[in-house]
């Protein structure tokens, strides 16, 4: 038996729509929160007094029978713990001949219960009574109304914060990071794109924005790496390349072509190819 039914002049999916809007929105209380719905049939909320709440909705032709149940299970929980306690001590009370402290335990056992039941009156009341008056406006109107749902701001992305991750991530998959990266940043840029919208653009391909919000960070001070000029750093790559590789001097070169042909200049291509190799 359903603690509240009702029926409206209005299609199952309108209504559905409605009833979701104005819950999505906060209209009731703003700390509401969608737990699972179904189209067009039933909505589940658990509501911003943690009680939960199911609304089923029955098409009947251009008819909707509306049903709602409300579980104060949680609430339920919390009384027996504080019935038992208090119990307890009326007990307690009782055998050792505590006959005042008794009577106000009883009092305020028998309290408790009357104002939790109030409060589920209330709770009740309040959400039948808000989506039964939505329901009769849209009823009346044929119009859903248009709620708005207040979004918080988003922080700022730290972008390289980003694209040292896409870094990070590209290199433990394929191997060498950075070159990918650039290659898909650039063609980014070439659709009309900022760099910095380019790494978002790709974070988000990648299912790495998420989270990557800005956090405050902890200034602390740094001494600044000595940064070798490009002409040691090149020679340091070519001696790994010569060396370690058994590469030519023109092997070395085609890689730096190819990351200038991205838009990058020759010193940061070298540089880039020092990070892959770790020679920085």
């Amino acid at each position: 038996m359903p603690d509240w039914r009702g029926t409206f002049n209005i299609p199952a999916e309108k209504c559905y729509r409605a009833v979701l809007n104005y819950i999505r929105a906060g209209s009731i209380n703003k700390k509401d929160k969608i737990a699972f719905s179904l189209e067009p049939s039933l909505i589940e909320v658990k509501t911003g007094i943690k009680d939960g709440l199911k609304i089923g909705i029955i098409p009947e032709g251009n008819k909707s029978t509306v049903l709602m149940d409300f579980d104060f299970s949680l609430e339920m929980v919390i009384e027996l713990i504080t019935d038992i306690f208090l119990i307890i001590l009326l007990f307690y009370s009782l055998v050792h001949g505590l006959g005042i402290s008794a009577f106000f335990i009883a009092l305020l056992i028998s309290s408790t219960f009357l104002a939790i039941s109030n409060r589920d009156n209330k709770v009740r009341t309040l959400y039948t009574g808000k989506i039964s008056a939505l329901l009769k406006y849209v009823e009346q109107t044929g119009v859903i109304p248009d709620f708005k749902v207040e979004e918080k701001p988003k922080p700022p992305v730290d972008v390289e914060a980003l694209y040292q991750k896409m870094v990070r991530t590209y290199s433990a998959v394929y191997g060498r990071g950075v070159r990918m990266v650039e290659r898909k940043i650039q063609s980014y840029v070439k659709t009309g794109l900022s760099r910095e919208e380019a790494i978002k653009r790709l974070a988000e391909e990648e299912g790495i924005l998420e989270g990557a919000e800005a956090k405050p960070r902890i200034e602390v001070e740094e001494k600044p790496k000595p940064r070798l000029p490009p002409d040691i750093l090149y020679q340091r790559i070519l001696y790994r390349y010569v060396s370690v590789y058994g590469r030519s001097r023109y092997a070395l070169e085609h890689e730096i072509e190819e990351l200038t042909s991205l838009g990058l200049s020759g010193e940061k291509a070298v540089k880039i190819l020092a990070e892959e190799e770790g020679l920085t």
